[in-house]
């Protein structure tokens, strides 16, 4: 064992057996984040790159009435006719080929 290994075990050792012995506590230093100028998280979620996407189908309506009916069903068998709408516009507004 090393010169330094040896004596950082042994100043370990030499307080395993002193029961008043504790670590030394070090004073908490909080995290400090930036400040987000007032309203930028209502900007964020206007900007949601999903729903900027979703938009730029032409089928933002027919997504939503799908998603909601999943929501409301957890069962997509029971949105036939949602998907089937969705899918449709999908088609009609020549999304085929941005998937």
């Amino acid at each position: 064992m090393s010169k330094s290994a040896q004596s950082s075990s042994s100043s370990t050792d030499q307080h395993k057996d002193d029961p008043e012995w504790a670590p030394t506590a070090r004073p908490h230093e909080p995290h400090q984040r930036p400040q987000k100028p007032e309203g930028a998280e209502e900007e964020e979620e206007d900007e949601d790159e999903y729903e900027k996407r979703i938009e730029r189908t032409g089928c933002a309506a027919e997504n939503e009435a799908l998603q909601n009916c999943y929501s409301e069903t957890h069962d997509w068998r029971a949105c036939k006719d949602a998907m089937t709408a969705f899918r449709e516009c999908w088609k009609r507004n020549n999304n085929v080929e941005a998937v």
